[in-house]
């Protein structure tokens, strides 16, 4: 079985508090993109193992999410699992997250288990606080740690991604920033355009290179930072402004939105 795990975007992002649990109250606006990593998977009897075409990823997500679904399932079968990664990790694209909640769809498709969408958004939420949303599957407003979900219906948009080399891990990024403000955006004023990223100054000021690169983006359009960076992005929509975008910015990446994930089908 070979599944596309999608990447996402956040079109919000505000972190509200932090919480008595040490995560943190958010509300953000997810929104899926046709930027794909694509993962394989060969059933087999017991052990559970992952190959990947590129550089080993420590600790990988996909290798905790199966192990998680055998342990709570009881699941005498194992799997060989294939990953082939086209979305940049550490770049607020939600890469491990998404292969996270592909092999939790996949596995529990394939292994039998027979797990309800609830009950495997609960197993997600217990792998970080983005996996929940690629379960869920389709673009949506999220408050608390990022579960809680509101169904956005959106026009279709183009995207511009820019990719700095710096990473940023999430963790860190939390861990570093210091909230000063609270806008506490809802969601009826996002609709009508307002909309913010908590980390935008942080990662502005702390990182060289985002700034750079949200200098030269600032020719083409309004640049966004998506998730906790390092990934800035544009959006458009007309594919044709994307693209004449595009030749003004060569090093950039188009993408389209996504209605809703391809993993869907596997779950209703």
């Amino acid at each position: 079985m070979l599944v596309k795990a999608p990447a996402k975007i956040n079109l919000h992002l505000e972190v509200i508090k932090k919480r008595k649990d040490g995560f943190h109250e958010l509300k953000t606006a997810f929104q899926l993109v046709n930027l794909y990593d694509e993962i394989s998977f060969t059933v087999s009897r017991d052990i559970i193992e992952l190959k990947e075409t590129s550089k080993e990823i420590k600790d990988n997500l996909i290798l905790r999410a199966a192990l998680m679904l055998k342990e709570k399932t009881n699941s005498t079968k194992g799997v060989t699992i294939s990953l082939n990664k086209r979305i940049p990790i550490q770049r607020g694209l939600g890469g491990g997250s998404s292969d996270a909640a592909a092999t939790l769809i996949a596995l529990n498709f394939l292994w039998k288990t027979n797990l309800t969408k609830k009950e495997l958004l609960k197993i997600a939420l217990e792998l970080g606080s983005d996996v929940p949303f690629f379960i869920h599957g389709q673009a949506a407003w999220a408050e608390g740690r990022g579960e809680k979900f509101f169904n956005l219906r959106l026009n279709p948009e183009w995207y511009l991604l820019a990719f700095p080399r710096t990473k940023i891990s999430t963790k860190h990024a939390f861990e570093d920033f210091v909230l000063h403000s609270k806008n506490n955006i809802t969601l009826k004023e996002f609709l009508s355009g307002k909309t913010v990223n908590s980390f935008t100054k942080w990662a502005l000021s702390k990182y060289p290179e985002i700034k750079k690169t949200y200098s030269l983006l600032e020719n083409v359009g309004l640049p966004r930072l998506s998730g906790t960076g390092s990934t800035l992005f544009v959006s458009f929509s007309k594919k044709e402004k994307a693209e004449r975008a595009l030749r003004k910015y060569p090093d950039g990446f188009l993408v389209k939105s996504l209605d809703h994930s391809p993993l869907r089908q596997f779950i209703e």
